[in-house]
């Protein structure tokens, strides 16, 4: 599950971009910005920041993702300008881009750093929290020229998650093991955006608050937090069926935990549920369905 592990750790790391000389923009900045009103050639160095510029409709206007930028289906057709985790200035800059729009983590923030240097305008947003999401959604609109679009978007986005709220606010919480990697094991904490979406499933992270974020526990830790559905996100695509092999497996030998008795092991896509983006109604949705099928006529 390390590829999960990876990304998600990354939330951990994100900090706040300053101003360099000609600085990337903030989600709170945007008073020293160069960007055109309508910038015309836009590059996402993330998948979650490809979703939200498609979600937006400004599909055409991408003229550059990162690697692992694959939904919507269209975003494979678009020129890679390297990863996630090693953007390629040289692909970026090939693309002659009016906006390159990243994330406020080292490796990205270095890159916006760079192409400020020569020229290029670059914004960079926080996204660690559901919060951070709604905030960057707005920032982008604004520098892309899409105000109406990203205040529609949000509203849709917000208006989902209130009725999933809704079918489960009067219900007793289910107690829920987030596992982000079996060996060694590591779960999801209380700071962390998944928690935030399994507190909205009408789910409780049996975690108690740790330093942390994602956090190593022992099995002294899993038997005596007793939880009642254990959720693990796909490593890859199509691989659920063979992981939730393997997570069934791996548990069986909690034989007296709570989820396990019951047969309470789910593997779900791993794209909904760990990238904070507009499909965060959807993931929330795959987790409440975890928690109670009922509610979903399964």
């Amino acid at each position: 599950m390390g590829k999960w592990w990876l990304l998600l750790a990354a939330l951990a790391l994100w900090l706040a971009g300053g101003y360099l000389m000609l600085e990337p923009w903030q989600a709170d900045a945007g008073t020293n910005a160069r960007t055109p009103s309508r910038p015309a050639r836009i590059v996402s160095m993330a998948p979650n920041l490809t979703e939200i510029l498609f979600a937006l409709g400004l599909g055409e206007r991408i003229v550059g993702v990162t690697q692992d930028s694959d939904y919507p289906p269209v975003a494979l057709t678009k020129p890679r300008v390297g990863t996630f985790w090693q953007p390629n200035i040289e692909a970026v800059i090939a693309t002659k881009p009016d906006l390159v729009i990243a994330l406020a983590f080292e490796q990205q923030r270095d890159l916006a750093r760079r192409l400020q240097r020569i020229g290029y305008d670059c914004l960079s947003v926080e996204i660690e929290r559901i919060d951070d999401l709604f905030r960057a959604i707005a920032t982008i609109g604004k520098a892309a020229d899409a105000q109406t679009q990203a205040q529609e978007l949000s509203n849709e986005m917000k208006a989902a998650i209130h009725r999933l709220q809704a079918a489960t606010a009067r219900l007793p919480k289910v107690k829920v093991l987030w596992v982000v990697q079996r060996e060694p094991l590591r779960v999801a904490g209380r700071d962390t955006f998944v928690n935030e979406m399994i507190e909205l499933a009408g789910g409780e992270n049996v975690i108690s608050p740790t330093l942390h974020k994602y956090p190593p526990i022992g099995a002294e830790e899993v038997i005596a937090a007793k939880p009642e559905v254990l959720i693990e996100p796909a490593m890859l695509p199509g691989a659920l069926d063979g992981q939730r092999r393997q997570a069934i497996s791996y548990w069986s030998r909690y034989a007296n935990l709570p989820a396990v008795v019951n047969g309470r092991i789910f593997v779900i896509d791993g794209d909904t549920v760990s990238r904070l983006g507009p499909r965060l109604s959807v993931g929330i949705e795959d987790i409440a369905r975890c928690l109670r099928p009922e509610l979903s006529g399964e």
